[in-house]
Order: C-alpha cells, then structure tokens, then sequence
C-alpha cells in the first residue's frame, strides 16, 4: 500500500515538475503542442475522449496516426490526470534538436556540394587553360 502511494505520488510530482498533457483535459491548442500533433490528431484525441475517458497513456495508439514509434516519442509528456501544464514538454524538445540538427546537416551537405562545385570548376578552368597553352 505504502509502496503504491509512493508510485503514484512520484507520478503526479513527475508530471508537475517536468509538464504534461492531460489528454483527457488538454484544449486543442495544448494537445498541438506535443510534437507530431496537428490538428486533425488533436480533434480526434477529442473526439475519442469524450467517447473514451483515457484511463492509460498507452490508448493514445487507438487513435489513427498515433503508433508504437509516435507514442514513443510523447509517452514522457502524456497524463491521463493532473493539469496541463506544455511549458516543459522533452518530447517538444526533443524534437526541435532534433530538427535544429537535421538543418546543420542538410546545410553542411549543401556547403560541401557548394565548395565541390568551385573545386570542380576551378579545375575545368586550370585544365583548359594547360590544354589552351598546350596547343600554342
């Protein structure tokens, strides 16, 4: 019993401390929060709640785009109980370094591609110009 108390005690101090989305309480607006959730996710989490009442995170997957792979991504910012609180959502932070690092990537890709054209076309240049000379 005291155990139990002590798990569900650390639950709700989890969520107040680090956010979470309560999804059977979160408006619209704070359900889009969550990375992955636009708003025809949001108004079918709605939609299913008020059929529903969500008793466990995990039923999220019962709703059509929302899988093991998504579920894993939001499970650390989702509550079936407490208030909402999308201040400190990992999984929105998550997603933005991840995005900022895609960005880096496909920028340093697009410099190297940039410095292989001037490499490629600096070379053109010396090679006619050694076959220019060469034919004096």
């Amino acid at each position: 019993m005291k155990l139990t108390k002590i798990f569900v005690s650390a639950a709700v101090l989890s969520t107040a401390l680090f956010g979470a989305v309560n999804l059977n309480t979160a408006s619209k607006d704070e359900l889009m929060a969550l990375p992955g959730i636009g708003e025809a996710k949001a108004e079918a989490i709605i939609k299913y709640r008020k059929e529903n009442k969500f008793k466990s995170i995990d039923e999220i997957k019962n709703i059509k785009g929302i899988g093991d792979k998504k579920f894993e991504v939001l499970k650390s910012d989702l509550a079936v109980s407490g208030d909402t609180d999308i201040s400190d959502l990992k999984s929105a932070k998550k997603a933005a370094k991840d995005k900022a690092k895609k960005a880096d990537k496909k920028m340093k890709d697009k410099a190297d591609k940039g410095e292989k054209k001037l490499k490629d076309k600096a070379k053109k240049k010396k090679d006619k110009a050694k076959k220019d000379k060469d034919d004096e």
